[in-house]
């Protein structure tokens, strides 16, 4: 079994626009779930979690026709404003209707810090009564608070996206990295390979990225790493062939074991495919 944990779809018509104050660039052209499906096919991807991109603020409507239009196929990942704050009730009207949990994005926020601020205890509370998985695109300094909050409602779900943005240039023993590598402390926190490509100064296969891997690795294990891709068809920023390549043959510290987990059963058991 393969599963894609991180894959942004989205349509470009009269229902479905970018506002004008989204915290991402508009795209110029759609990226449909059926290139997706077409990508799954030719490469045998059993399954993807849809994530919404951030040029639609708020509007999580494309995933749930995603959803509905391919039953079984897919799980979602939305997205609430970590500024309203109201965002716990949106959080579980958006459980209820059938999200997986929700993406929060700390980086695009520089002069604010709302990860663990007063506000943003309810919505952990409703993640916690919901089921909600909390990703986070962040940067490793707010690992941090992240940690605070982790520490203070152990049973919600954590995913850390894109190995943790680490550094590639700064060099052993990662200093700035390292509370990335202490979440692993908490059992529920789970990372995910991804964006291999802009973490890395270098080219495919991006070795300069193989020792954060690998401190991944040693620090969570097989069983709390994801991968995922990040575009279907002609959007995509790597071709899905490297994209596995990556994982499956270029990892220096990953076993055949270590591989089948990562791209199979660990998704599988966090998601519920």
């Amino acid at each position: 079994m393969i599963i894609d944990t991180h894959v942004h779809v989205w349509a470009l018509d009269e229902q479905h626009q970018p506002p004008p104050d989204a915290i991402a660039a508009p795209p110029k052209e759609a990226a449909p779930v059926e290139w997706l499906l077409e990508d799954m096919e030719a490469f045998g991807i059993d399954h993807c979690v849809l994530v919404l991109m951030s040029a639609f603020g708020w509007d999580n409507s494309y995933l749930f026709e995603c959803l509905e239009r391919y039953p079984g196929r897919f799980k979602a990942i939305g997205l609430v404003d970590p500024l309203d704050p109201d965002n716990a009730r949106h959080l579980r009207d958006l459980m209820r209707k059938g999200l997986s949990g929700i993406r929060l994005h700390p980086l695009y926020y520089p002069d604010q810090v709302w990860i663990d601020s007063p506000t943003h205890h309810k919505l952990w509370q409703t993640a916690a009564e919901t089921g909600a998985i909390l990703q986070f695109h962040m940067l490793p300094k707010h690992a941090v608070p992240l940690a605070h909050m982790v520490e203070r409602y152990p049973e919600v779900r954590v995913i850390v996206d894109h190995l943790g943005k680490p550094d590639v240039t700064e060099p052993p023993p990662y200093p700035s990295f390292q509370p990335v590598l202490r979440l692993a402390d908490f059992p529920r926190v789970w990372v995910k390979i991804g964006d291999y490509q802009i973490a890395s100064r270098q080219e495919f296969p991006w070795p300069d990225t193989f020792p954060f891997v690998d401190a991944l690795r040693r620090a969570f294990g097989p069983e709390r790493m994801l991968w995922g891709t990040g575009f279907p068809g002609r959007a995509r920023l790597v071709p899905l062939g490297q994209a596995l390549q990556y994982v499956q043959r270029e990892l220096p510290c990953l076993s055949a074991d270590d591989v089948k987990l990562i791209l199979g059963e660990t998704p599988r058991q966090l998601f519920g495919f």
